[in-house]
């Protein structure tokens, strides 16, 4: 009788305890609803998956394995581990750094600040900024890439299917009057290929490691 009861003790201990390590997987793994803040910023932690992020003052981290929506924001950067899902991401004021293997279903954009990505990032829509860098590591790009003042480095095997293109800059007041002489850069490594057309609409200073890539260049000034 006592051996029966022990038994009977010990399988429902097992239960339990099999059954909080499926419970707390589950909590890990559940999906919250949207962030929205004016001030303050916001972490999305490793296997959570939020909706819509939007702030206006503040930044967003997001780590491995988590997901959200649309990340908007007006002043703050974006960074993003590795194995991140997302929808798309924006800022005005602030960089957009992401780790390995990022996921976009739309495009990551940004006015002032640089735009990086590590290994496997697969991009559906585009790339642009204004006013900072795109660096490229063994990234797909299904859509275009652009920037007005920045350089774009295209390293590992990135594909851009869609367009790389420097855009016409406005013109900067300086001490001598107005006038915008710095020169932005394109970098593409040798097994970096764009499919579309390389559209330079001012002066860019362009170092092709395949001098094949030359051909698509269209000039626009």
């Amino acid at each position: 009788m006592k051996l029966s009861k022990f038994a009977a003790v010990t399988t429902l201990l097992a239960v339990v305890v099999a059954g909080s390590g499926i419970f707390s997987k589950a909590m890990a793994e559940s999906r919250h609803g949207n962030i929205d803040k004016v001030m303050g910023s916001a972490v999305v932690g490793s296997g959570q998956h939020y909706g819509d992020v939007s702030l206006v003052n503040g930044s967003v981290q997001m780590a491995s394995n988590s997901s959200a929506k649309a990340v908007s924001l007006v002043n703050g950067s974006i960074a993003i581990r590795d194995d991140v899902t997302i929808d798309s991401a924006e800022t005005v004021n602030g960089a957009i750094e992401a780790g390995r293997n990022l996921q976009v279903t739309g495009s990551l954009s940004t006015v002032n600040g640089e735009i990086m990505a590590a290994d496997n990032a697969n991009i559906a829509g585009d790339i642009s900024t204004v006013n900072g860098d795109i660096t490229l590591k063994s990234a797909r790009v299904a859509q275009d890439i652009s920037t007005v003042n920045g350089d774009i480095q295209l390293a590992g095997n990135t594909v851009v299917e869609g367009d790389v293109i420097f855009k016409k800059p406005g013109k900067k007041k300086s001490f001598f009057g107005w006038g915008n002489n710095n020169k932005p850069s394109l970098h593409i490594a040798a097994d970096a290929v764009v499919e579309g057309r390389i559209i330079l609409e001012q002066p860019v200073e362009l170092d092709f490691a395949d001098p094949a890539m030359q051909a698509k260049v269209v000039e626009r000034f």
